[in-house]
């Protein structure tokens, strides 16, 4: 059964897996190609996704009580578990890249002697005990870290007054067209990622006008922090950066008694980024359920979590290699985010009924309604007797007729 999600949690869940991904990659790449106009890299990649959801909106209208994945596998039972298994794939692929993109991160930037291999072990064991809690337990951690993180990101502007240079984006309106088309193609793949939505969320609780607020405020967002990362490093440092947002958040100081802030701020954004790793576990073992279920959802997340632990690590020998893989793995990504929601959008419909259909459920109608009345007819008689019997059992008492017996 799907837990009820309001429009604040939709909002939430949406900068959940549309941000915290987005944060430590692919900025260095938008700016390495759009220069000092990555912002605009965001505008295709809104529009896109507001269009692919927007689809899918529309599908998750017909079957208000389903969500994606349960849809699939009834109305088709073949296409339908064929597709589901196509989107565990593409996730599985996705878990196995974060674990080791945030286990990478966090081996450069905060525990530089500890082995990746611990690191990554941690961080896949907090996400099963996440996982397990069902969905109650992401929404419940995105309301507070990703709540904690959009205030961060509001904050830090003001902090970055001392370093600020707006020089560093001149010339104001030569604009690389090409270039910032570049820099949407490697955004895409981890902004994108937000289209699991609907195959965990039911339709009722699917509403547009929640995912188009969470979509602009993760674009507003993310336009806001490479701008900061242009304006307070400089597009030939940045574009060079594996991880600019840390750098940035390097750039930060308190006056001259808190020197470390980026510590403060790390421990503030990666309790997000792991709730994202637990998400990708999530939608792995719920979409497995859905289509086998009589396994348990919960004894699922250990084997798949050691799954993607082990792929991690097949995958990508290092972190370059992960950095470099992005721009390929748009072509993965184009299908599953714009693809397959243009399919099931034209696809994905409810049958329409022919003539003879309808006149045979016109007759059962009538059928069913010639019942009913015959029925109501005999309950009245039935409550009519009853009443009678029991007045006359009112009447008849110790005193005018025959002792009941105890």
């Amino acid at each position: 059964m799907n837990q009820g999600v309001t429009g604040r949690q939709l909002v939430l869940l949406i900068m959940l897996l549309s941000v915290t991904g987005t944060l430590i990659q692919p900025h260095s790449q938008a700016i390495f190609y759009a220069k000092q106009h990555a912002y605009l890299s965001y505008i295709p990649v809104f529009i896109v996704m507001v269009a692919s959801l927007w689809m899918l909106n529309r599908v998750q209208r017909r079957f208000p009580d389903q969500d994606l994945f349960e849809s699939l596998v009834e109305r088709f039972p073949f296409l339908g578990r064929v597709t589901s298994l196509l989107y565990i794939m593409f996730f599985l692929f996705i878990f196995a890249r974060d674990i080791r993109l945030l286990g990478d991160y966090v081996s450069i930037t905060l525990l530089e002697t500890t082995p990746i291999s611990i690191i990554v072990l941690t961080l896949m064991v907090m996400a099963v005990f996440i996982v397990r809690g069902g969905l109650g337990s992401l929404v419940g951690m995105s309301e507070l870290y990703v709540a904690l993180f959009l205030l961060n990101s509001l904050i830090v502007p003001f902090m970055l007054i001392q370093q600020i240079n707006m020089d560093n984006l001149m010339p104001y309106f030569d604009i690389d067209i090409a270039g910032v088309g570049k820099g949407s193609w490697y955004i895409f793949s981890f902004f994108g990622e937000m289209i699991a939505i609907p195959f965990v969320v039911k339709g009722s609780d699917f509403r547009f006008k929640s995912v188009m607020w969470g979509i602009t405020i993760s674009a507003l967002l993310m336009m806001l922090i490479i701008t900061e990362t242009i304006i307070a490093i400089g597009v030939p440092i940045a574009s060079r950066l594996v991880y600019p947002s840390y750098e940035l958040a390097r750039q930060l100081q308190i006056s001259d008694f808190l020197d470390r802030f980026d510590l403060a701020l790390a421990a503030a954004t990666l309790p997000a980024m792991i709730t994202k790793l637990a998400f990708d576990l999530y939608f792995i073992c719920w979409g497995l359920k859905r289509m086998i279920p009589k396994v348990s959802g919960k004894v699922m997340t250990g084997p798949v979590a050691l799954l993607g632990f082990v792929c991690g690590f097949w995958f990508f020998k290092n972190a370059i290699q992960l950095f470099r893989f992005t721009r390929e793995w748009t072509w993965i990504a184009i299908v599953f985010e714009v693809l397959f929601p243009i399919i099931l959008f034209v696809f994905l419909r409810p049958r329409k009924k022919g003539m003879n259909d309808r006149r045979a459920g016109d007759s059962q109608n009538n059928q069913h309604k010639t019942k009913d009345h015959q029925e109501d007819k005999e309950g009245k008689a039935s409550q009519d007797r009853e009443k009678s019997e029991s007045d006359r059992g009112k009447r008849e008492g110790p005193q005018g007729g025959e002792l009941q017996p105890f």
